[in-house]
């Protein structure tokens, strides 16, 4: 169970990415979501190939992206500024999910 928290360079897959958001989108609610989902995307940001600047970065974004999908209904539309921002952090979870990355991924 450790390994999941451990940020590592563990190669993941897009659909072992997937899971994880989905489990760590359930446990935010118990706070064991967030921690999860950093990990989970600076893995995946690694299997991919990114810099260290890039992991630390999709880690913080896809955390606060698992928060606001919460809030989604309530936050929704309060600002177009706020609507790029989510867009953005969208194409960030769809680059992650299915970009090709590290063929030898567990």
């Amino acid at each position: 169970m450790k390994k999941y928290f451990l940020f590592d360079d563990e190669p993941i897959k897009g659909m072992t990415y997937f899971l994880r958001f989905l489990l760590s989108t359930v446990l935010v609610v118990f706070i064991v979501g967030l921690p999860l989902m950093a990990a989970t995307a600076y893995k995946r940001a690694g299997a991919i190939g990114w810099s260290r600047d890039m992991r630390i970065t999709s880690a913080v974004v896809m955390t606060i992206y698992v928060v606001l999908n919460l809030f989604a209904e309530e936050l929704a539309f309060e600002s177009p500024t706020f609507l790029i921002i989510v867009l953005l952090m969208v194409i960030l979870h769809l680059f992650l999910l299915f970009k090709n990355g590290n063929k030898t991924a567990k």
